[in-house]
């Protein structure tokens, strides 16, 4: 088949005194590609091709000059691949250390200037009292308790809410259980209560000291995220069970948080016993002495009476 074709293209490349017929110059030049095609497609081992009306066509009808000029690729010959691009070696990036445990405090904006902090805490307190977003609460409070201290402390502490005679004073952990966290402080850590912060989580003391409602500590946990960034502590204890758990976002126990750090919008944390408790049930109060000794060895600080 493929050489019965090929000798239908040499017949037509001969010149016009061999042929009854005239061939014209423009045929005789596609006779001419089309021979050496098949002549290539021999060569290549090739022995038949199927018939095409398209072959008789392009015998009887001229092709045009645009046709000879610019010849459509042969279908079986790939297109050339162009040339792979080289893969970029992949870019080295700095692998950056995980930050300190005592890397400055993650909170959201620049640190209030320290001459500022006590205007600014007095501002927030204002709000606070104002506060109606509990209904239960803003009706059976005496006032609200904001919070004392440092207001550029080192450390803060954060309990849970006020009881009676924080209700009746408006300053928190006056009662029994703020007598025994002052003693903490003061004899425990060798610190003034004047130099660390003390606050709740709720600002209103809920009826018959239960404990708060979900709801009421997230519309309380705004305002002690305020306080934070005005206070900016550089370490926080958490007091109690529902300090820890609202603060980090947890329901593990106290047993199981305590004796670790955490971390409360980046400021290194530390769970210890609410004081309340450590009433009830004096034989926690050594672990709760250990607790402060991991937050004085941080702080550097010597246990009173020690050089």
């Amino acid at each position: 088949m493929l050489k019965n074709r090929l000798d239908a293209f040499r017949n037509l490349d001969r010149s016009e005194s061999e042929k009854d017929v005239p061939v014209s110059e423009e045929l005789a030049e596609l006779a001419r590609i089309v021979r050496q095609r098949l002549e290539f497609l021999k060569r290549s081992g090739v022995d038949w091709l199927p018939k095409s009306d398209l072959v008789v066509q392009a015998i009887r009808r001229p092709p045009t000059v645009a046709h000879i000029a610019a010849p459509v690729p042969p279908p079986d010959e790939p297109a050339p691949r162009p040339a792979p691009r080289p893969i970029p070696a992949p870019v080295a990036t700095a692998v950056q250390p995980p930050a300190s445990l005592f890397a400055e405090p993650m909170l959201e904006g620049g640190p209030v200037p320290i001459s500022e902090r006590s205007a600014q805490l007095e501002l927030l307190r204002a709000e606070v009292a104002a506060c109606v977003r509990c209904p239960l609460l803003a009706e059976t409070r005496t006032q609200t308790v904001f919070g004392e201290g440092n207001p550029a402390p080192r450390l803060m502490f954060i309990g849970e809410a006020p009881g009676a005679d924080e209700d009746r004073t408006g300053r928190p952990f006056v009662g029994k259980a703020g007598q025994l966290l002052t003693d903490m402080i003061t004899k425990g850590m060798g610190l003034a209560r004047e130099d660390v912060y003390i606050t709740n989580v709720l600002k209103s003391r809920p009826p018959e000291n239960r404990d708060p409602e979900p709801e009421e500590i997230a519309h309380c946990l705004p305002f002690l995220e305020r306080q934070l960034a005005i206070v900016r502590p550089e370490f926080i204890c958490l007091l109690g069970r529902i300090a820890a758990q609202s603060l980090l976002d947890t329901s593990l126990p106290v047993g199981r948080l305590r004796g670790k750090w955490h971390r409360v919008r980046g400021i290194p944390a530390l769970v210890t016993y609410h004081p309340s408790y450590l009433l009830r049930n004096p034989p926690a109060k050594k672990d709760a002495w250990n607790d402060l000794q991991i937050l004085m060895k941080a702080m550097g600080i010597s246990q009173p009476g020690r050089k």
